[in-house]
């Protein structure tokens, strides 16, 4: 864990300086549990809904969450403190948070998200929604010419489209926080409990058990759709996310890759 947090200070030193970060930054991400001092930054694609029930229980003495786990109502949210409150918190409380291979996390939101009306939305911009539904699903190298055309954001003039599930990592959770833990999504089911373990409530809190990620058989396959130049591309949207937290380029797509050139 310390080699994690000196590998992210690091690389942030690496960034511009924003003097007004605590002003400017998007802090919608980050749960505040006060009884805790806890500070967790979820990233939608590493097991953020599980991370919302655990940390529900977390804050109630182990009671389960029976509603929605996503109502903005369960949590008190970082972004809704004043500037002097953030500097308090982000200074004395626990930060933790979870990533992911980037690669992975972006091929699980694809699999996820690809027969919803919001996600062809992302794609095709020129038809309603009852259009929408009857579309047939969007190919994921489609998805990805998108991803690469808007900066891994929302295009401009097409209303509020989510994108949160592959918006870079230094986006959703930026790296000028100081966290304390920095867990891998890989080891979850090991590095899950150590996370309960030190915020004092795994006596009646557990992390439910682990499965190995269902979009890992479709991660060759959905990235050979793609050209060696788009896969590059990639690599270098999400390269501070790479950068930051320890994942190599291009695993997983090192096979794939490397058949892409030899053609």
């Amino acid at each position: 864990m310390a080699e994690r947090r000196q590998l992210l200070r690091e690389q942030c030193l690496k960034k511009p300086p924003n003097p007004s970060f605590i002003e400017e930054a998007d802090f919608s991400r980050f749960i505040v549990i006060e009884k805790l001092k806890l500070v967790f930054c979820f990233i939608p694609k590493v097991s953020c809904t599980t991370w919302k029930r655990v940390l529900y229980s977390a804050k109630n003495q182990g009671r389960q969450l029976a509603s929605n786990p996503h109502s903005k109502s369960l949590f008190s949210w970082l972004k809704d403190y004043n500037v002097a409150e953030r500097k308090v918190i982000l200074r004395n409380y626990y930060k933790a948070m979870f990533v992911r291979e980037p690669f992975e996390r972006l091929a699980s939101a694809y699999r996820n998200k690809v027969k919803t009306v919001w996600f062809k939305r992302f794609v095709i911009s020129n038809k309603t929604g009852e259009e929408l539904k009857k579309e047939a699903a969007v190919p994921f190298s489609t998805f990805i010419k998108s991803v690469l055309a808007s900066n891994a954001t929302t295009f401009p003039g097409r209303g509020h489209i989510e994108d949160q599930h592959w918006r870079t990592y230094e986006k959703v959770c930026p790296c000028e926080v100081d966290y304390d833990f920095i867990g891998h999504f890989e080891n979850l089911s090991e590095e899950a409990p150590q996370l309960l373990k030190i915020i004092g409530v795994d006596d009646y809190v557990t992390f439910p058990e682990y499965h190995p990620s269902k979009a890992k058989p479709y991660v060759t396959e959905y990235y050979s759709q793609l050209t060696k130049d788009e896969i590059v591309q990639l690599g270098r949207l999400y390269e501070l996310d790479f950068k930051l937290f320890g994942y190599d380029f291009p695993s997983p797509l090192e096979e794939v890759y490397k058949k892409k050139l030899l053609r």
